[in-house]
């Protein structure tokens, strides 16, 4: 029986089948250094991977995708939380409305990366790179309103970072690189 099951004239394309499933199951594993030197600035790109649980030299480009994606979110929503602090300590009227505009910008930057979520998740690779666009356009536009708020300029620059990574890595992703 078992010899009958080795000639089956398609067992080789089954296995062959096979292997390419598990192939794309697999983990592709980078070099952080790779990663960081397709970003406009290297060391802050190592310090935020090297900062991710678990990462050393390379990372598993899936994983690190969703675990950035997550993190961006989350600093997204603590930067809106600093702005509505901000908000309520301004006296003068203009400075609440430009503050109020860069919430607004905030709202679009979670839904970018709700979509870009959404887009690695469909294996839509272009489009995780291109919310990752959007979000670093939404955060420069807050960052131009809130030239007077310096911490707050420090995380715009963090989201931009992370982002950009985001979009490195959907270049990987997208077999780019």
């Amino acid at each position: 029986m078992v010899h009958s099951f080795v000639k089956h004239p398609l067992l080789p394309s089954l296995l062959l089948l096979l292997c390419f499933v598990f192939s794309l199951c697999s983990a592709r594993i980078v070099e952080i250094g790779n990663i960081c030197s397709k970003h406009n600035n290297p060391n802050s790109c190592d310090n935020i991977l090297r900062s991710v649980p678990g990462a050393t030299s390379g990372v598993d480009l899936g994983s690190i995708s969703l675990y950035l994606i997550n993190m961006a979110h989350v600093n997204a929503f603590e930067t809106i939380g600093q702005i509505s602090y901000n908000i309520r300590k301004a006296t003068n009227t203009q400075t609440k409305q430009r503050y109020n505009s860069c919430i607004m910008d905030y709202d679009d930057v979670l839904l970018s990366l709700t979509q870009a979520k959404q887009s690695y998740n469909s294996g839509n690779y272009a489009a995780l790179k291109s919310n990752g666009i959007t979000v670093i356009e939404d955060v420069k536009d807050c960052d131009t309103k809130a030239y007077d708020l310096p911490q707050l300029r420090m995380n715009n620059q963090y989201l931009v970072d992370v982002s950009m990574i985001i979009m490195i890595l959907a270049d990987f992703l997208a077999g780019k690189f």
